[in-house]
């Protein structure tokens, strides 16, 4: 199961310019509500930032994608 903590640990041992993909699915588990609420897209973005990723809402195949910077 994908937690926070698990998530975190992959994102920051990912190579420069690996993209990992986390659909809203799995967004909703990690950061409930997920989609769209404003705390939960804020958390991700935190998440995302403190493990050198850049991050993008693919909102028509309701996913996000972390890309390693």
């Amino acid at each position: 199961m994908l937690t926070e903590a698990v998530l975190k640990s992959y994102l920051k041992d990912m190579p420069r310019g690996h993209i990992f993909d986390l659909p809203y699915g799995q967004f909703a588990q990690l950061f409930p509500p997920g989609e769209p609420d404003a705390a939960a897209c804020e958390k991700l973005r935190l998440l995302a930032e403190e493990c050198a990723c850049d991050l993008a809402n693919i909102a028509d195949e309701r996913r996000y994608e972390l890309t390693r910077r």
